[in-house]
């Protein structure tokens, strides 16, 4: 079996803040965009575009569906890259100007009938999906690219997720001056997608131009052609490697619950609150507020009682905050804000954990196989994200119409639902991350329960039992 001097991976130059810097501003666009679909695609399809929820949600479903399967791919094939720009900018470089046109051209709303209007933001979900994985499995990947220290890892991420938190919460700011400014949903969604596209391509370009690849640093950079048995053998030791495993499912989980919250928020605001849907935007700029204001702090007390408790502490936080959306009602305006304090405490923790963890399951990784596969384990993870968000999608839109929900058709949002439609939505709000942040926390107790060392000799022993099962 091959292993790696771990030692002899350190970075010949230090970590500096141009870096940092650079490496966080390159989510600030994407994350934006991102943010923007998060919030309103759903809504808006439902709302503006006039399709049924149940079209709606299998937009969702299949595009998240075609991101998993794609991001296998590129994880793998960012592993093998090889150019003047190294293995991950150039991913970088490439996805930028479509990332940018596919997120301006969902805010477009096709003439003709429904089924045309579906074909075609279906396209356009599947074409951003995939440039979205050209760009945020090499982005990924790139973390453990520019350092082998855990506290540096902890520290990228803070920055990443800084500038991600930023971008989130100015596409909600520019959400809100829409509001004021136009008074289309159409027109206003649309000119939200052009500021959007090109701040994708300028943040990108400017991670590009600032962070630097350490090629030196690769003990055995993955080989371009593989024979069917070799790629075999590197599933089966990807199959049997359980803190990867435990790992993907705790990203999974939290970020399902990350991402299908300001999924599910417009419709409860609207509906079960009856606030205007210019409420949205300042709800979820609350949350991911204080996400971000929190988010230096979290890593600080990460350093001191470790990253597990801090992700323990958060998400209960969310939990106990998730379970009081059940028994809000109209008017509770305080207690709505308080609640949406209390989430974005937990939505801090999901942003910064999860993935801080990744780089030492990368470096159990390629000391007992030789090879680094950032690329490859991080598309692990996102695949299994992609597939909870997908399913989750397509279940919300599948319960919504069988509780009779209402569509708009295209023009202004209709406001009335029968009791059957309310009740589904305040279950959904609460219920879908309440279950998924619990089923994360159990994964975590077992991931905890496995202490580096043993972890290491565990997976030894397994990649020892599959090689020689493979010849």
């Amino acid at each position: 079996m091959m292993t790696t001097n771990l030692s002899q991976r350190s970075l010949s130059h230090p970590i500096t803040l141009l870096t940092r810097l650079a490496y966080g501003v390159g989510d600030f666009g994407p994350s934006m965009a991102g943010n923007t679909l998060m919030v309103f695609f759903f809504f808006f399809l439902t709302t503006v575009a006039g399709l049924s929820p149940d079209r709606a949600g299998l937009i969702l479903c299949l595009s998240q569906g075609w991101s998993a399967v794609s991001t296998l791919c590129i994880g793998a094939l960012s592993d093998r890259t090889q150019s003047s720009w190294g293995r991950r900018r150039i991913w970088l470089l490439s996805s930028a100007p479509i990332l940018g046109l596919s997120f301006w051209l969902h805010w477009w709303v096709p003439p003709g009938g429904e089924w045309l209007r579906f074909s075609y933001f279906l396209l356009m979900a599947l074409l951003f999906q995939t440039a979205g994985n050209a760009f945020t499995i090499p982005y990924g990947a790139l973390l453990t690219d520019l350092s082998d220290r855990h506290d540096e890892h902890i520290r990228l991420n803070g920055f990443r997720f800084g500038f991600s938190l930023s971008g989130c919460i100015l596409s909600l700011l520019l959400a809100q001056g829409m509001d004021r400014w136009i008074s289309q949903p159409q027109q206003r969604v649309f000119n939200l997608g052009l500021i959007g596209a090109i701040v994708i391509v300028l943040s990108i370009l400017s991670c590009c131009w600032g962070v630097t690849e350490a090629p030196s640093i690769h003990s055995q950079v993955q080989p371009r052609n593989e024979s069917p048995q070799q790629a075999l053998q590197t599933w089966w030791q990807l199959l049997y490697n359980r803190p990867l495993l435990l790992l993907a499912g705790i990203y999974a989980g939290s970020w399902l619950a990350l991402q299908i919250t300001p999924t599910l928020l417009p419709y409860f605001i609207v509906y079960c609150l009856q606030r205007d849907s210019s409420a949205i935007p300042q709800l979820v700029l609350l949350m991911q507020g204080t996400a971000l204001a929190t988010l230096f702090l979290w890593e600080r007390l990460s350093q001191a009682i470790g990253k597990r408790l801090v992700f323990w502490a958060g998400t209960s936080l969310w939990i106990l905050a998730a379970l009081q959306l059940l028994d809000l009602r109209p008017g509770q305006t305080s207690l709505l804000y308080m609640l949406s304090v209390l989430i974005g405490f937990g939505m801090s923790t999901v942003y910064l954990i999860p993935l801080s963890l990744l780089p030492e399951v990368a470096a159990i990784d390629e000391q007992h196989t030789g090879n680094r596969r950032e690329g490859l384990l991080y598309s692990v993870l996102v695949f299994l994200q992609k597939i909870a968000l997908a399913i989750g999608l397509l279940f919300v839109g599948q319960v919504l119409a069988s509780a009779d929900f209402q569509q708009a058709v295209p023009g202004p949002i209709q406001l009335v639902q029968p009791t059957s439609a309310l009740a589904m939505i305040r279950a959904l709000t609460a219920f879908i991350p309440v279950l998924s942040l619990l089923a994360s926390l159990w994964l975590m107790s077992l991931y905890e329960a496995c202490p580096s060392l043993s972890m290491q000799k565990q997976l030894r022993l397994q990649l020892v039992r599959v090689s020689s099962q493979s010849k």
